[in-house]
């Protein structure tokens, strides 16, 4: 069983963290929360070049950093590229993001009011669940048509995302080796 620290608590990951390669497969209907119309489907992460970003808790400096600094550097980095951030927390925790970053241009979901079937779909196939809560461990998964390039959960559920090492890993792997390398520089 994958595990991660969650300050001085050990919690245990539910799901197969996806390799390079595989393929999403699952289906599934995410609750929009913020700046989407609809709800995010499966099919939606099978078309084109996307991050998907997971939150435990928007409220808390490790999510909030994440998702300001998946916003700055994709939009430099990989133009091309979609963002999608889905939250464990309800649909008004996104009002904190608005008040404090309202540039934010990705579109937000909430787990908490999907079906369980949506639900439980969604967490197995990131490999994000954690055991006995309803909470999921935040990460970065990189996706081409709907096959991932990279998956990044840390370790230390505490701190903030790599999103700059894990933003060129999915450059280079897609082929876009030469921007990143240029802006990393700059």
């Amino acid at each position: 069983m994958r595990t991660a620290q969650l300050g001085t608590t050990q919690i245990h990951l539910q799901g197969k963290l996806p390799l390079t390669g595989d393929r999403l497969v699952a289906d599934f209907a995410i609750p929009p929360a913020r700046l989407a119309a609809g709800p995010l489907l499966a099919s939606d992460l099978r078309m084109g070049f996307v991050v998907v970003s997971t939150l435990p808790n928007i409220e808390k400096h490790a999510c909030l950093a994440q998702i300001v600094e998946l916003e700055e550097r994709t939009y430099q980095w990989v133009p091309e590229l979609r963002i999608v951030h889905v939250s464990a927390d309800q649909e008004s925790h996104w009002r904190e993001v608005d008040r404090f970053h309202p540039n934010i241009r990705a579109a937000g979901y909430s787990l908490c009011c999907a079906d369980p079937v949506s639900r439980n779909a969604f967490v197995e196939a990131f490999g994000i669940g954690v055991e006995g809560h309803q909470r999921i461990a935040h990460g970065l998964f990189g996706l081409r048509d709907g096959v991932f390039l990279a998956a990044d959960i840390p370790d230390d559920q505490m701190k903030p995302a790599d999103v700059r090492g894990f933003l060129t890993r999915v450059a280079a792997l897609a082929g876009q080796k030469e921007r990143s390398s240029t802006v990393q520089e700059q």
